[in-house]
């Protein structure tokens, strides 16, 4: 058992089932009562059609040409898909959809004008035409005002930056749910109507407008970068042709010529060194021929090495003359004298041969050194035509490096117009060549059923909200109580005996009976309230510490927890048995016992005590049960201390002198609380019973009760449990306590033992 701050037990299973067997009715008529309530409810919703379409994003390249194009397509992540859904559930798309489908004059998007629900809040709404504007004079004269009905309304000033409330897209907004589905790529767009048909067409349509939109998109930014790219060019063009003029007038200038790309005095220079380099090779080449020459002439070389040197085929068709003639001669030598004609002929051919070569080869070299000439001539008019140019190249210098820096920038200019010019063209041309992004793969079907309202589910759920709310009702009456809400928390909250539980003692509906109350031992000996007080006699008898006669004071913390009852019905029940018994309402300030029993009695124990005399005088018998009674007081007031009276010597005398004439005294005592009466009579007191209302008593209340008695509280034998209700009981029989508590020592003493 689970135990509170408080040292009461908190809720179990046991309780928690014994309270609802108790109070069954509560959640029953309240789940009753709400199902009821929410199937009405749901029996005038109207039906809700749903209908869904689904959008694939569809991140794949669509090609339909080789080049770029200006937005690139959509990234297959997550935040790329739930950037789509909010797009599609955006307010654009929510007006061009109500456009499309003229849903401004549909009914389930229309709401209520201002003007027609202040009329209608005040009965007049029949004098609002359709329009909502005709008979506003009467109305305002209706509402006996001077100035027309749109003064009610708060007017929207303009230009005051207050957004502009569309309430039709409101009440679209509302209907339309647009979500990823799971983990994948696909988005749902449902759409809910009162018409399945119109609730389809809406949702295709949403699908439409969003595919529709992708593109157009598409080609705005493309527009948008074609104007850009063409404002663009133009900066550039006139950019260029400022560096182009800036070139062309600095070569003007400092008269600077090209030709095919190339300034002309460099390029002219560069051929002439060309022409230097020639004519020098030349020279030198004529030079080594002639010195060759003329060096194998000073020798004496024959014709066969000048002809290597010169590479004259006259040359050496000569000297082959010349040899084929020698051979000639040589033959004939063998055959004929030197006289011989033949011979002499032959010898004749030989020294011609001989002097046609020789004459060849003077020739030759003096051509060798005409050659030789006219390179050194061109080798001097070249290199002086070279020292010129150069002279004039250094001169040039200096505008040549600004000129570069001119031509650099116009370059750059050009490649940067040339490169844009391309990318706008290619833009332009490309700007209707556009595919989505995402594509219907499911247009919604007009649905079959209602969505909404789930009458079944609402009135389940209301059946199942009604119950829980009342297990909880039940629950906070059970234990949302500063009181003992089971007579079994006795000993745990207050480490005391719980010795009985009393019941009501009249029955519910019953008229209040307060002399059959205090008698009902009496008057009902069979009933559950009499088993009860012979429960609690026996309890407090075993809590006997002696066998001489002794005194027992019913006690409690405030007036009104039926301690006099308790204490008269006790009193009763051990006159029955045979006891010389004596009921004592020791309460002097009110005397509810006395006002009962003894009404008509002159004197009491108060006029006793102030007498000084003895108080057996008071005392009445029944003659019935045989039960003695020492009421509180006579009917005339008093104006004695009640408590004075009762701490005096005399009334400790007379209690004394009572316990010798009776076996049992009970003594009815004042609250411990509001008075000291109680407090005082716990010095002369043998037991004290402290009796508690159930589930009414404060637990705190009851501590500083017990507490105030000080050194008496070992005096305290249990506490009595008042009024119960009859269910507790049942459900503590069969948890085993019974109508009166079993012989259970406090806990403290358990723990002493």
């Amino acid at each position: 058992m689970e135990q509170t701050e408080e040292g009461g037990s908190g809720p179990n299973l046991d309780r928690v089932l014994s309270a609802l067997k108790r109070r069954w009715k509560i959640p029953a008529l309240l789940a009753l009562a709400t199902s009821v309530l929410a199937a009405s409810a749901a029996l005038m919703m109207p039906d809700r059609f749903d209908a869904t379409a689904v959008v694939q994003i569809d991140p794949r390249k669509k090609t339909i040409s080789n080049l770029e194009t200006v937005v690139s397509e959509l990234k297959a992540d997550a935040a790329t898909v739930e950037s789509e859904v909010e797009i599609i559930r955006s307010r654009t798309i929510a007006l061009k959809v109500i456009e499309i489908l003229k849903l401004r004059d549909d009914a389930d998007f229309v709401r209520v004008s201002p003007l027609r629900r202040i009329a209608k809040e005040i009965g007049v709404d029949h004098l609002i035409g359709d329009d909502g504007v005709s008979d506003r004079d009467d109305v305002s004269r209706l509402l006996d005002r001077k100035d027309p009905i749109e003064s009610l309304i708060e007017p929207r000033v303009p230009g005051s930056g207050e957004p502009e409330k569309d309430e039709v897209a409101v009440a679209f907004s509302e209907r339309l749910r647009v979500g990823r589905v799971r983990s994948t790529l696909l988005i749902s767009i449902r759409f809910s109507a009162s018409d399945p048909v119109k609730a389809a067409k809406i949702a295709n349509t949403i699908a439409d407008v969003y595919i529709s939109e992708q593109l157009a998109a598409k080609r705005r930014a493309a527009g948008q970068a074609s104007g850009m790219l063409e404002d663009k060019l133009e900066q550039l063009k006139a950019k260029l042709s400022e560096a182009e003029r800036k070139v062309e007038d600095y070569k003007a200038k400092h008269n600077i010529f090209d030709s095919e790309g190339q300034i002309l005095s460099e390029k002219q220079l560069a051929r002439l060194m060309e022409q230097t380099v020639v004519a020098r090779n030349a020279s030198s080449e004529a030079r080594a021929k002639y010195e060759q020459g003329q060096r194998l002439l000073r020798k004496g070389e024959n014709g066969g090495a000048i002809a290597e040197v010169l590479q004259s085929h006259t040359v050496r068709l000569l000297r082959e003359q010349l040899a084929k003639a020698t051979r000639h001669e040589a033959e004939l030598a063998t055959k004929y004298g030197p006289r011989h004609p033949e011979i002499q002929k032959v010898r004749a051919e030989v020294a011609d041969s001989e002097s046609q070569l020789a004459a060849e080869i003077e020739r030759l070299v003096s051509n060798l050194k005409n050659e030789l000439d006219v390179a050194e001539n061109r080798e001097r008019q070249l290199s002086s035509s070279l020292e010129a140019l150069k002279d004039q190249q250094v001169v040039a210098k200096d505008a040549g490096v600004e000129l570069k820096d001119l031509q650099r920038e116009a370059t750059t200019s050009r490649q940067l117009f040339e490169a844009l010019l391309a990318r706008f063209k290619q833009t332009n041309e490309t700007q209707d060549l556009q595919l989505a992004d995402s594509r219907v793969i499911e247009h919604a079907d007009v649905p079959l059923f209602p969505a909404a309202p789930n009458r079944k589910q609402i009135t389940l759920l209301a059946l199942i909200a009604g119950l829980a709310g009342g297990i909880a009702v039940v629950l906070v009456l059970e234990f949302a109580t500063s009181g003992i809400g089971r007579p079994e928390d006795v000993e745990r909250v207050f480490d005391l005996a719980h010795l009985s539980s009393v019941p009501w003692a009249s029955r519910p509906g019953e008229a209040f009976d307060r002399m059959r109350t205090i008698r009902l031992v009496v008057a009902e000996p069979a009933s559950a309230y009499a088993e009860a007080i012979r429960g609690a006699r026996r309890e407090i008898d075993v809590r006997r510490t002696h066998g001489s006669a002794r005194l027992i004071q019913i006690a409690s913390s405030l007036p009104g927890e039926g301690s006099s009852i308790v204490a008269s019905n006790l009193a009763h029940h051990y006159a029955l048995t045979g006891n010389r018994v004596l009921l004592i309402d020791a309460d002097l300030r009110r005397a509810n016992l006395t006002r009962e029993l003894a009404s008509g009695r002159p004197t009491g124990l108060l006029e006793a005590l102030a007498a000084n005399t003895p108080v057996e005088a008071a005392i009445l018998r029944d003659g019935r049960t045989g039960l003695h009674f020492l009421p509180a007081c006579g009917p005339l007031p008093s104006h004695l201390s009640s408590a004075e009276l009762i701490s005096s010597p005399a009334m400790a005398a007379a209690l004394e002198s009572l316990k010798k004439q009776f076996d049992t005294i009970v003594i009815d005592a004042p609250p411990l609380l509001p008075v000291i009466d109680g407090r005082v009579l716990a010095d002369h007191a043998d037991q004290i019973v402290f009796v508690m209302t159930w589930r009414k008593t404060p637990k705190q209340l009851a501590r500083r009760a017990l507490k105030c008695l000080g050194f008496n509280h070992r005096k305290v034998v249990g506490v009595v449990m008042n009024e119960v209700d009859p269910a507790i009981l049942e459900d503590s029989r069969s948890l085993g306590s019974g109508l009166g508590a079993p012989h259970v020592a406090p806990a403290s003493q358990r723990r002493a033992a």
